[in-house]
């Protein structure tokens, strides 16, 4: 069975990170203080689409300004603020270890999408990353995830994707594989729930609990 996985908030904890990303860019880039409540809800978009959505008047060369400070601050301050989630290592090694084909499919360019995977030891474990780079459409659109079963020619009844925003939830609905939701700290179960979710975990293993045991119902 093949496991696709978000990465930010999912296996990685960059909420900070990313918090203090956008505060900076607003702050250097237009001189506005932004909050945590007018950021969380766009959390698992691309970068872009993030600052187009919060200032839909702000013209092209501002966004690009936008990006261009977010982008310098964010690898600056990366391997500072970047956090693994809990249980995440031990439940994917365990999941490899079990035969699972992993893959990650992230709304991140794939520069830090590597950087993050190399700094906690798991780039390893996932036979395919699909990055913000590799598809003309995004979450929740479904040709991300679909463009991952198609580099591991898998079929969408026998994956699932994993992730802890409704956008997850609702590219793998579309893309018809398992929506399976994670709870860490930026969404809520409920907000999973109602995005169209199959499942959802608090933990990560719970998480590979319930993947582990839907393995041995099959081989039975």
């Amino acid at each position: 069975m093949v496991l696709l996985f978000d990465l930010d908030g999912t296996i990685l904890d960059t909420t900070r990170l990313i918090l203090e990303s956008f505060k900076y860019s607003f702050l250097h880039g237009l001189q506005q203080v932004v909050t945590d409540e007018e950021l969380l809800p766009h959390f698992g978009r691309p970068l872009e689409e993030q600052f187009r959505l919060m200032r839909p008047d702000a013209s092209d060369a501002t966004i690009e300004n936008l990006l261009k400070i977010y982008r310098e601050h964010n690898h600056r301050e990366h391997d500072r603020l970047t956090r693994v989630v809990p249980g995440a290592p031990e439940a994917l090694r365990e999941l490899a270890r079990q035969g699972f084909i992993l893959g990650v499919v992230t709304s991140k360019r794939l520069p830090l999408t590597e950087r993050g995977l190399v700094q906690f030891g798991l780039r390893e474990l996932f036979q395919v990353v699909v990055h913000a780079d590799s598809t003309a459409r995004h979450k929740p659109h479904p040709e991300p995830i679909q463009h991952a079963l198609a580099l591991l020619g898998a079929d969408a009844v026998d994956a699932s994707y994993t992730g802890d925003s409704p956008y997850d939830m609702m590219a793998a609905k579309a893309a018809g594989v398992e929506a399976v939701g994670l709870v860490y700290n930026t969404f809520t179960d409920d907000a999973l729930w109602r995005a169209g979710a199959d499942a959802v975990f608090p933990t990560w293993d719970a998480l590979a609990s319930y993947f582990l045991m839907g393995a041995k119902t099959r081989d039975r």
